[in-house]
């Protein structure tokens, strides 16, 4: 994704009121799926068609699995 480094730490930031309110072990970002069957309503499905047809998003699944597996693995060690 064009910019994500920043999107990504812009999307960190929206943790902080919750980092605020409960202690905290570990916290971690992730890219998820786009599937625009399952947006609800209509008119919100229609708005991410039309972003997906400008280049601004990609409707397909953007997980890292690998990197989730490897954080979860790290988070398990933490309550060992």
């Amino acid at each position: 994704m064009k910019n994500g480094e920043n999107y990504r730490s812009h999307v960190q930031s929206w943790l902080q009121p919750v980092k605020s309110l409960v202690p905290t072990i570990s916290a971690e970002v992730f890219a998820g799926e786009l599937d625009l069957k399952k947006i609800p309503p209509a008119s919100d499905r229609l708005k991410f068609r039309l972003s997906t047809l400008f280049g601004v998003w990609k409707a397909e699944d953007h997980r890292d699995w690998g990197a989730i597996r490897l954080w979860a693995g790290e988070l398990k060690k933490l309550f060992e």
